[in-house]
């Protein structure tokens, strides 16, 4: 009975969080569109091959993603080891003034933008309505 209890409480826990997130985003936050100027990936790939004797042998890439010469493979493949941050400074209008603004988002490599964000790329954005320079994923 208890555990009844307790996992009731859990999830009641987890849908007043999801809640007052949605709030908060609807309330304090105005969507925009921002312009991508600079992306700065860090990767780290690691490519596993088997041989045919069984014996395995591992590569590891390190560095900017785009020094890497698996990178345009592991992005179109996506079937190796990967892992990095990418900082990606955008420039918008804020929607509540109207003043021009430069902001950094950071994405890793579970995320989709990681791999297809460009520079001159347009996103959509949150900024926040009390402080233009504050900003998040839409």
């Amino acid at each position: 009975m208890y555990r009844l209890y307790g996992m009731g409480s859990v999830m009641l826990f987890v849908l007043g969080m999801a809640g007052y997130s949605a709030i908060d985003r609807t309330t304090n936050y105005k969507p925009a569109k921002a312009s991508v100027s600079m992306i700065d990936r860090t990767c780290d790939i690691i490519e596993t091959e088997t041989s045919p004797d069984g014996h395995k042998s591992v590569r590891t890439y390190n560095g900017e993603c785009k020094s890497v010469d698996a990178w345009d493979k592991a992005k179109a493949k996506r079937d190796k080891t990967i892992s990095g941050k990418a900082v990606v400074t955008v420039s918008y209008s804020a929607p509540k003034d109207g003043s021009y603004q430069s902001a950094e988002l950071r994405f890793d490599s579970r995320d989709d933008e990681f791999y297809d964000l460009k520079a001159g790329d347009e996103i959509n954005i949150l900024v926040r309505n009390d402080d233009p320079t504050k900003i998040t994923k839409a």
